[in-house]
């Protein structure tokens, strides 16, 4: 069964992806260097979660 689109979310500004648009698509990974710069490219990717170096004791 296909969900039905509430009208008032459909927007000419920026429609729904396609398969072709999914398919154009690239990871932000290789996009953002070329938008913002290694550096900050680098930064923005940083995984935010700590990593812990806790260990439970035997």
């Amino acid at each position: 069964m296909v969900k039905k689109v509430d009208p008032e979310y459909i927007s000419e500004d920026n429609p729904e992806w396609t398969a072709e648009d999914f398919a154009k698509s690239r990871p932000a990974r290789d996009v953002l260097p070329e938008l913002f710069g290694k550096k900050a490219a680098a930064e923005m990717l940083k995984s935010s979660r700590s990593v812990s170096n806790f260990k439970v004791p035997d």
